[in-house]
């Protein structure tokens, strides 16, 4: 892995300014690779909120030529440090990644993490003393202090937002196991499927994604987790230099105009229940300052 990133970086990393101009090339570093195979019985295209605000902006940023790499979470956050002319969707920002990267306006929405494990296990997996009047879950100290044998599979690099961050580096480490891993959330829930791991967390959205491609017909069962912040918002970084500055400037424009697009506002709605819909909205006007888009809203990139 070192050395592909030496390779990255001695090939793309230092482009030039010609006689003073901006850069035009923005190494676009995502970790949502595209489907390298499907099931052969399946010929549904698998999408996501993130795929979809992604393509939106990108198809916005028209001035720009993207050289976009497929990476791991860890990858990406060296790479953002090295790289003058680079950019990563899907960010979650925390005040580790800002002494070395530049921030966007919020790219997407998520409804909040949960914690996942097997539907088959016996009654007692999840003890009710861990448990509040919400059902929630308490915290994660009090899970592993109940099941102290078992463990949590998380992707290194990977943020899951200071709140849950906090808690997880309280944790043991015979508790965690830490992977590397490309298309993470589909890994961790075949380990778990497995029975290899015990617990992961990650957004309903994208395990539903990933149980609805793989055709697995065991449940897991979810649990959210006491005082979460309810959602989490995902952020385009870049690199904190001058091209880094210019390129989240121009992408900040694109995404007032997106917040208003029908199409950048259904990107999230239809891959949630519709029993969330409701308190979406609320989040969206919230985060967006925007009114609810409206097929009647519909605006060109070119507006």
């Amino acid at each position: 892995m070192k050395l592909l990133l030496l390779f990255v970086i001695f090939c793309c990393g230092f482009c030039p300014q010609v006689n003073g101009l901006e850069s035009k090339k923005i190494n676009w570093l995502s970790n949502d690779e595209p489907e390298k195979s499907q099931h052969k019985s399946s010929s549904k295209k698998v999408s996501t909120t993130v795929k979809e605000t992604t393509k939106l902006l990108m198809s916005s940023l028209t001035q720009y030529d993207f050289n976009i790499g497929y990476y791991q979470n860890a990858s990406i956050s060296r790479l953002l440090k090295k790289l003058p002319n680079s950019c990563a969707p899907n960010r979650i920002k925390t005040p580790e990644r800002l002494k070395t990267s530049i921030y966007s306006s919020p790219l997407n929405i998520s409804l909040d993490f949960r914690l996942y494990y097997r539907a088959d296990v016996k009654p007692d997996f999840i003890p009710s003393n861990i448990i509040n009047k919400q059902n929630k879950l308490i915290s994660l100290a009090a899970l592993f202090n109940a099941n102290p044998n078992h463990t949590l599979a998380i992707d290194n690099g990977r943020s899951l937002g200071q709140f849950l961050d906090k808690q997880i580096q309280q944790l043991s480490e015979r508790n965690l196991v830490i992977r590397n891993s490309d298309e993470s959330t589909t890994s961790l829930i075949k380990m778990l499927l497995k029975n290899r791991i015990d617990y992961i967390i990650d957004y309903p959205t994208a395990v539903h994604a990933v149980l609805n491609k793989l055709a697995i017909k065991t449940r897991l069962n979810s649990l959210k987790i006491a005082n979460s912040p309810g959602y989490i918002l995902g952020y385009v970084a870049c690199h904190k230099g001058e091209t880094g500055q210019k390129a989240i400037r121009n992408v900040n424009k694109a995404l007032q105009k997106l917040y208003r697009n029908v199409n950048f506002y259904q990107a999230h709605t239809r891959y949630l229940a519709s029993r969330d819909i409701a308190d979406f909205n609320q989040i969206y006007q919230a985060v967006f300052k925007v009114a609810i888009p409206s097929n009647s809203s519909l605006t060109s990139r070119d507006e």
